[in-house]
């Protein structure tokens, strides 16, 4: 991850899940489930966050809504975007609408984005809107730096009780009553 810092000023976009699954314990590897207004509430803790991306722009990003899609097993979160290139003092105001999906890694018993796919992305420079193949090309590179992100790695003493109990799993499944994550033992 230290190869990419935009990865990790990305990832502040769904900071609190890692707090919620780290609330989650693996206390007899019970089914946690976290309400959207949970998830919601811990979100708007993290904002508005102000990142600084490759010493060139700086994004603020603010105001996220994050809604549940159970029927497609996926979370979405819609953010206000303002970016400001610090040479010319050019200023980008818009809004990303981002999809994506939660899976679990056992190696470092971690909760990562999978399928990260941004569904629109309005840009305006004040002038008029970016140019679409220019709104892509920013849509993409938001895709790639946040797919694999992780959100939540346990702790020392959390992964030696996930290594001592033998969990090499974990279904997260998105519902209509919030994100449930299913720990897996063997038997």
């Amino acid at each position: 991850m230290s190869r990419h810092p935009s990865r990790i000023r990305l990832a502040v976009l769904l900071l609190p899940l890692l707090g919620l699954a780290g609330c989650a314990g693996l206390v007899g590897l019970r089914n946690v489930t976290l309400s959207q207004e949970q998830l919601q509430v811990q979100l708007d803790r993290q904002f508005p966050r102000q990142q600084r991306l490759l010493e060139l722009i700086d994004i603020i990003v603010a105001r996220p809504v994050l809604r549940l899609l159970p029927e497609r097993n996926r979370i979405a979160t819609d953010l206000d975007l303002s970016a400001t290139e610090r040479l010319s003092g050019r200023t980008v105001r818009g809004s990303l609408a981002l999809e994506y999906a939660l899976r679990f890694e056992p190696s470092d018993a971690s909760v990562r984005l999978a399928q990260v796919q941004v569904q629109d992305a309005r840009l305006d420079l004040g002038s008029g809107p970016l140019s679409p193949s220019s709104a892509r090309v920013g849509a993409l590179l938001a895709e790639r730096l946040l797919d694999d992100f992780v959100l939540y790695r346990a702790d020392a003493e959390r992964l030696k009780l996930i290594q001592r109990l033998g969990v090499t799993a974990a279904e997260i499944m998105v519902t209509s009553r919030g994100v449930e994550i299913r720990f897996t033992q063997p038997r």
